[in-house]
């Protein structure tokens, strides 16, 4: 595999004294949340397609958009393994997975200047917004409509020695260079000491079939870790075929051909932007999610996305059922897809104002943070199953008549 670096951030010009422990930590930490809101934006949109059973689509249409689902579908599991090769890199270098994120609309600045995050249906210009995320650096790829970062926001170093501080980046790929040479850098200044005793805190391929993962426990497997995250996401150039930007790509030149021939093609639900479960302070530009059927749907896909997130967060914690716990995250995705799906025909309510009546909803992921540190830990302890939510989460799946 090639490696893939930004020219302006060659590894021999780190200097090795100035990278820190902490310094790589705080960098893989950013890398994660990233990863962990791309994942989440992916599987939104692809929540929000259209299936057979709700017609509106000629049979040539709902085929393209059949395979577009199993695109993203896709997409978002090399996402799910650019986290997990990202987890792994952080418990390597002595940090802790990190699965905590911002809550969706990611605020402005919180990122880099030129990256907006957002939850919305598979509209042309998301698509334009994922080809904009996924671009390899010089690529001209214009942003999507309505996803333009406001003026003014671009990070300036912190000043001081001691804060870790995460520079300003053009693309993902430049941010995977930074980290690339920072890791270079430390290994030269920490030497055997670069990577910590913590293997069992990892996932390996035999836990989790997911393109790509593997254990870190060298820095030639930590390199290859970050390549590997670089390759499936922008490729080693515009023309690799399989990375996510080709792929992107691929299904706008089909959206324009069917376009052509139907000028009112629209492959998805009209998935609300932005939603919220409670009322939004004034001036925000939210959907409140307050239609009584749709608000207690929404309520379960977020407590089983919170679920999935403890099972892993355990997984990475090194317990004693590692394997069984990364099986049954698996396995909750499944319904966590069926309920966002259901979400997207629904109404969001007739709170929001009136142009918005007929918005459909979709699954939120909403951010528990402490939630998961219940069981972290001492999970298996009698009374950190006391008063826990499972039990009501089951029930709710199994539906109303179950005991």
């Amino acid at each position: 595999m090639s490696s893939r670096r930004c020219a302006a951030t060659p590894a021999d010009s780190v200097d090795s004294a100035l990278v820190r422990r902490d310094t790589l930590i705080h960098l893989l930490t950013e890398a994660a949340e990233i990863e962990h809101n791309l994942l989440c934006s992916y599987l939104y949109a692809t929540f929000s397609l259209k299936s057979s059973d709700c017609g509106g689509l000629s049979a040539e249409e709902q085929t393209t958009v059949d395979r577009w689902r199993k695109t993203l579908t896709g997409i978002a599991i090399e996402e799910m393994a650019h986290l997990a090769l990202v987890n792994n890199l952080l418990v390597a270098v002595g940090g802790a997975p990190r699965f905590d994120r911002p809550n969706f609309p990611v605020s402005p600045g919180y990122h880099p200047a030129g990256f907006v995050i957002r939850l919305a249906p598979l509209t042309r210009e998301t698509l334009d917004h994922f080809i904009f995320l996924e671009r390899p650096s010089g690529a001209g790829v214009p942003e999507g409509a309505g996803y333009r970062p406001q003026a003014g926001l671009a990070r300036t170093p912190t000043p001081g020695d001691f804060t870790p501080s995460t520079p300003d980046y053009e693309t993902i790929g430049d941010f995977y260079a930074e980290i690339r040479a920072s890791m270079e850098a430390f290994a030269r200044h920490a030497g055997s000491r670069t990577f910590v005793p913590a293997q069992h805190c990892q996932l390996t391929p035999d836990m989790a079939d997911l393109p790509g993962l593997i254990a870190v426990k060298t820095l030639a497997e930590a390199l290859t870790a970050i390549d590997t995250i670089v390759e499936q996401g922008e490729g080693s150039s515009c023309a690799k075929q399989r990375c996510h930007y080709s792929r992107f790509q691929g299904i706008a030149r089909e959206w324009a051909a069917l376009i052509a021939l139907n000028p009112d093609f629209v492959p998805a639900h009209r998935a609300a932007t932005d939603p919220v479960m409670r009322r939004p302070a004034e001036g925000l530009q939210r959907v409140w999610i307050s239609h009584p059927e749709t608000a207690r749907l929404l309520d379960l896909a977020n407590a089983l996305y919170g679920f999935l997130l403890v099972l892993l967060e355990n997984a990475w914690g090194g317990a004693a059922q590692q394997r069984p716990l990364v099986r049954a995250s698996v396995a909750l995705m499944h319904p966590l897809a069926q309920v966002g799906a259901m979400l997207a025909r629904l109404a969001s309510g007739e709170e929001n104002s009136q142009r918005r009546n007929d918005i459909r909803r979709a699954a939120q992921f909403a951010a528990q943070p402490g939630i998961r540190r219940l069981a972290h830990g001492f999970g298996t302890h009698p009374a950190a199953t006391t008063g826990r939510r499972e039990p009501g989460i089951e029930r709710r799946c199994r539906g109303p008549n179950s005991n």
